[in-house]
């Protein structure tokens, strides 16, 4: 990292670093014997990677590009000799190095911590939810691809203020539909009828009914046709009288947990490209005109 870029991003660095270490601190505080200190462990597991992630969006590639545009400073930066798409490039390439070793730190400690989990829960769960997006891979991705969205975001807008609360918007709303609408449909689901249990570990896809033909009815329209059968006998009556044979839960086992997390590696790694080629061909257009 260069010296200027350290004076002009050393803030956010150190903000973040500052982060990272009391995420660890609290980590190896944890007692696992502790049933509330577990609890804040799940918590801590649960939301502090992903937080992790938004912060580096928000904080880190959002004003990369807008700061410059707002302080009007791209006036000096940028020359024959230092074409804006240059600058960029080295900018995103220096701060790069700094965080893929946080990310990994965080992964470390978040494991950590799911070691300590591990140790109070009898059976061990097979590998699942539980630590999905622990898999480091997936997480360096997510965290750059949310770094390179707020990068353009920031080129799109040229106000830090404005581009970190579209990115914030943007990047938590990306996450949430690929982990619950698109993960569990990334490969074909397994499709358990009945009362048939879930493997431990398995993702679920969606439930719902299905009649003698075959076809699915969703939970809603099976409830307003029975919502006045209070009892089981009676709701299994309704039901047989409306033709609905089953009840159906499709999941991803296990053991398809490697393929679904290559698959949304691949879109994670997509969304890098198109972003940072986004926002690169933007600012050369610009700059260009």
């Amino acid at each position: 990292m260069t010296w200027l870029t350290w004076r002009i991003e050393r803030s956010a660095l150190l903000s973040a670093a500052a982060l990272v270490a009391v995420f660890a601190l609290v980590a190896l505080l944890l007692n696992a014997n502790d049933s509330s200190d577990m609890n804040t462990a799940r918590t801590l597991l649960e939301l502090g990677p992903a937080a992790f992630a938004t912060v580096v969006a928000v904080f880190w590639g959002a004003p990369t590009v807008a700061r410059e545009y707002e302080q009007r400073t791209y006036l000096l930066v940028w020359s024959r000799e230092r074409s804006a798409t240059r600058w960029l490039a080295a900018r995103v390439a220096h701060l790069l190095a700094p965080l893929v070793v946080l990310t990994v730190v965080v992964n470390l400690i978040a494991n950590l911590l799911q070691t300590k989990l591990l140790s109070t829960l009898q059976p061990t769960p097979a590998v699942g939810p539980f630590d999905y997006d622990l898999w480091l891979p997936l997480q360096l991705l997510t965290v750059i691809a949310g770094f390179g969205l707020g990068v353009l975001v920031g080129v799109l807008v040229r106000n830090s203020v404005l581009a970190m609360g579209i990115t914030l918007v943007v990047y938590v709303v990306l996450r949430f539909v690929l982990a619950v609408f698109v993960r569990p449909h990334l490969v074909p689901p397994v499709r358990l009828l009945d009362d048939t249990p879930s493997p431990a570990g398995s993702i679920g896809a969606g439930s719902g009914y299905l009649d003698r033909a075959g076809n699915q009815v969703s939970i809603p329209d099976v409830q307003r046709m029975c919502l006045s059968d209070n009892s089981k006998a009676a709701y299994d009556q309704c039901l047989a009288r409306n033709g609905i044979t089953h009840e159906y839960l499709d999941v991803e086992p296990a053991y398809r947990i490697p393929d679904v997390r290559l698959i949304e590696l691949g879109i994670y790694v997509a969304l890098a490209v198109v972003v940072f080629a986004a926002a690169w061909l933007v600012l050369r257009r610009r700059t260009v005109s």
